[in-house]
């Protein structure tokens, strides 16, 4: 078992990544169960594989940082002394202090069971990122994850669209009233579909520039054709698709994604391969979606009335957010929460049933208090720290590759977060975990095996020099002085 887990850990992922987003993006309690079943094998694998350690060490504070606010949540659901929930938090202290004497022990959750689910959940997206790692230390395992992320990304628009356009409101045979008007896929909220294909956008830009990095010293049309078109076409159907999902957030959360993927080409020494293709991608992914409908793809962004920015339902759940905060401010309402907490608050112009804050930063504030936001902060820091070294001119084009796909993914789903909740869908979450732990994997030492068959692949001459392998000055180099630019780095 452990001599084959590095071939079966990656072909894991990618089976995961495949349907992750098909049942409702894994929300339902069944198929949450199974996505964390299957990420939890994922990192026994990772740990059986050998020569991990590397890969772990660059990977350990951010894993830790969400196993912690995992451990958190346990804790909030766990019975405490009266005396000390009260201390701790008042707020908690009275609520619990308010029911009969002997029914319930005091805790730091509203809701102690859906605290420990919730626990759950966080500890299966570090477990996610872990075993992302370990299995991205391979090109060709990041080639399978990364396919299986667009793979599932173009089957939510070959699903979804005829059901949108039929304006059906069902999803595999279930009604599922409301947003129907919409495209969303297998997904309930359109909203979250959108934060899938921004995660896949951010994939598909990084094939993209990969393509034109080597279509540009091919000499034949036709190759250059065959390089170019698949990445060109598919990033063109995932950007209308996303546009018409109708979210606004979603979208402009893309159009960031691009920008800052286009920068950090630019300072990487390709500032005008990088201007060019974000600005390029960007006006055909407008132009796409103007040709095929531009009152489907922005008719609500156009229609955005004043009242929607200045003084919208949602914002109003942002001030009763806040006054939830201050009254668990210290240790939160208890991890997953929200919708059992925020009656407490919930002002008479809002009516229903509020499940989310419908912005992921605020309510991870309002059910943890300062303990998540500190930890979650720890953790990107010491994610974006170790970025830069896999972005290094001498590392090859597809390594860098897959940073600036994390990077992209990382920044769309940070943006689109600000005024959403698509990460409490499982699959997101565990899709954006195993892009970035791939990418954390490409700045860790490589395995002795790689190292030990680098110098045999540098005298095997152009043979073994693939275009996959050559980084952008061994193009450029390589063709400045007439000869081939086999060299490995």
């Amino acid at each position: 078992m452990i001599r084959h887990s590095e071939k079966i850990l990656p072909a894991l992922l990618t089976c995961t990544l495949l349907w992750a987003s098909l049942p409702f993006g894994s929300v339902t309690r069944g198929a949450s169960t199974l996505l964390q079943v299957s990420v939890f094998l994922a990192l026994v694998l990772a740990v059986m594989t050998p020569e991990t350690r590397p890969v772990l060490r660059r990977v350990a504070v951010p894993a830790a940082a969400l196993f912690a606010v995992a451990a958190f949540g346990w804790l909030q659901s766990l019975p405490w002394p009266e005396d000390l929930v009260g201390l701790l938090s008042p707020g908690h202290g009275e609520l619990w202090g308010s029911l009969p004497a002997g029914e319930a022990s005091p805790r730091l959750s509203v809701a102690p069971e859906v605290s420990r689910r919730a626990a759950l959940s966080w500890a299966a997206v570090a477990a996610a990122l872990m075993a992302g790692a370990v299995a991205g230390r391979r090109r060709e395992a990041r080639r399978w994850l990364g396919g299986a992320v667009v793979v599932a990304a173009l089957f939510q628009v070959v699903y979804g669209a005829p059901r949108w356009l039929a304006n059906a409101d069902t999803i595999w045979g279930l009604a599922v009233p409301g947003m129907r008007h919409r495209l969303r896929g297998t997904f309930v909220n359109p909203d979250h579909l959108a934060t899938f294909l921004g995660l896949a956008l951010a994939v598909v830009f990084a094939w993209v520039w990969w393509a034109f990095l080597h279509a540009r010293t091919t000499p034949e049309v036709e190759r250059r054709v065959l390089l170019l078109a698949p990445p060109v076409l598919i990033w063109l159907t995932l950007f209308a698709a996303l546009a018409f999902t109708g979210s606004r957030a979603g979208l402009a959360a893309a159009l960031l994604g691009v920008t800052v993927q286009s920068l950090v080409l630019g300072r990487r020494g390709g500032r005008t391969t990088g201007l060019l293709l974000g600005g390029g991608a960007v006006a055909a992914g407008v132009a796409a979606v103007v040709w095929i409908g531009a009152r489907e793809g922005f008719g609500r962004l156009l229609a955005t009335s004043a009242y929607e920015i200045t003084w919208s339902a949602r914002l109003e759940t942002y001030r009763a957010s806040f006054e939830l905060w201050r009254r668990y401010w210290l240790t939160g309402s208890g991890l997953g929460t929200f919708r059992d907490a925020f009656p407490q608050v919930q002002p008479q112009e809002l009516p229903g049933l509020w499940r989310h804050a419908h912005s992921d930063y605020l309510e991870l504030a309002v059910t943890t208090g300062l303990v998540g936001p500190v930890l979650l902060v720890v953790g990107l820091v010491f994610f974006v720290r170790g970025l830069p070294s896999g972005l290094s001119r001498r590392r090859r084009s597809e390594d860098r590759g897959a940073v600036l796909a994390a990077v992209g993914a990382l920044v769309t789903a940070g943006a689109h977060e600000l005024l959403d909740f698509g990460l409490t869908m499982p699959a997101n979450a565990v899709t954006l975990a195993v892009l970035a732990g791939a990418a954390l994997a490409v700045s860790a030492p490589r395995p002795s095996s790689s190292k030990s068959a680098s110098p045999r692949l540098s005298r095997q001459g152009s043979g073994a020099s693939s275009a996959w392998g050559r980084s952008e000055e061994d193009f450029a180099g390589g063709h400045r002085a007439g000869g081939e630019g086999h060299h490995l780095q």
